[in-house]
């Protein structure tokens, strides 16, 4: 049941329209709209079949623009606003532009970037996962606990050398939790460096969150790449470490995957994933998920897909679900009862950008 998150989606809709009439010299609107049959199992549940949204890529409505101000420099701005496709209300329910609200000064230096924003990590989790970090075959996404966007947030972007470098400052909420006070207790940093040239990806992020609730800080590093091997195979890997400062977390996860393109409109991804938990007690225990993922391209916008999956969990874990891109409503977060319960999965669906 989404109803106690249900809003209006229909007043944005028209505020971006008639927003877009007016600049459409240096402003563009843009949008994505997922949605997806599955049928899931949990181990001591009973099966549950749903339509949902957001699996592939989230859906969203957005606003871009740029101005060239003169001698390379430019300002620029995103507003992103994401909805659920199945029913059209919002997923959530403490903010309009949940996804990105920034706006940035561009230079031959680099880019300042000042509102919500990605974070780092979820700009590189798609360039090392043959799922794009994404649909519930994706074990990188499912097993990783790291935030997509930071609020209230500082993006400080350049190349040195042909490596892109950024950071990101900020102090506030993260994800799609409740905004939070301005202050040093609630505040996370960012750092990512990326390297790319040919056929070869390189990606490497670090990250540092505090909240004043929690009373520690959870750090988080990754390292990934990925290699085109010829026209058809490309190959994926990466590796992190998560931990808190107070011992309630202590992981280490690790993903291979591939993608066969075997024909132009049509690809097959496989992948597996693996997280070992340092800590033992109640709700730890290690995880594993082998995934599967056909995609057809109708063309350059609409895409079908398909999945299934596979998600063991060891000892007393029962913790992890099947997700997705922005899988947020709590009816789609199926999660086995049992200590060590397995998920299996399969969902098709349906993806257009425009």
């Amino acid at each position: 049941m989404r109803h106690p998150r249900r809003h209006c989606v229909a007043p944005w809709l028209l505020l971006l329209s008639c927003n877009a009439a007016y600049s459409q010299s240096n402003v563009s609107m843009y949008g994505v709209l997922d949605a997806f049959v599955t049928h899931i199992h949990a181990d001591g549940a009973p099966p549950v079949t749903r339509l949902d949204t957001s699996s592939l890529l989230a859906s969203r409505i957005g606003l871009r623009g740029r101005e060239d101000l003169g001698g390379g420099t430019s300002a620029n701005f995103t507003l992103e606003i994401g909805l659920n496709a199945d029913d059209g209300t919002a997923p959530d329910a403490n903010r309009f532009a949940n996804r990105q609200a920034w706006i940035g000064l561009a230079g031959q230096l680099g880019e300042i970037r000042l509102g919500r924003q990605n974070t780092p990590q979820f700009i590189m989790n798609g360039k090392y996962d043959a799922f794009t970090s994404a649909t519930q075959a994706s074990g990188w996404n499912n097993l990783l606990g790291a935030p997509p966007r930071a609020d209230n947030a500082i993006g400080l972007f350049s190349d040195i050398g042909g490596i892109k470098v950024q950071a990101l400052l900020a102090r506030g909420a993260t994800g799609g939790a409740a905004p939070l006070d301005e202050r040093a207790a609630n505040r996370n940093t960012h750092l990512a460096a990326e390297y790319s040239r040919d056929d070869l990806y390189i990606g490497a992020n670090w990250q540092a969150v505090r909240t004043l609730a929690l009373n520690a800080t959870a750090k988080r590093s990754t390292v990934g790449a990925s290699y085109r091997l010829n026209g058809a195979w490309t190959v994926y890997g990466s590796a992190g470490a998560e931990r808190r400062t107070d011992g309630a977390l202590n992981t280490r996860i690790a993903q291979v995957s591939a993608q066969y393109r075997f024909h132009p409109q049509a690809s097959v991804s496989v992948g597996w994933a693996s997280l070992h938990d340092r800590v033992a007690g109640a709700g730890h225990g290690d995880a594993s998920q082998l995934g599967v993922m056909g995609r057809y391209f109708l063309s350059t916008r609409t895409t079908l897909y398909g999945t299934l999956s596979r998600l063991e969990q060891q000892d007393l874990r029962n913790s992890f679900f099947l997700s997705g891109a922005a899988v947020v409503s709590p009816g789609a977060q199926v999660r086995s009862p049992l200590p060590g319960g397995d998920i299996r999965g399969m969902q098709a669906g349906i993806l257009h950008t425009f």
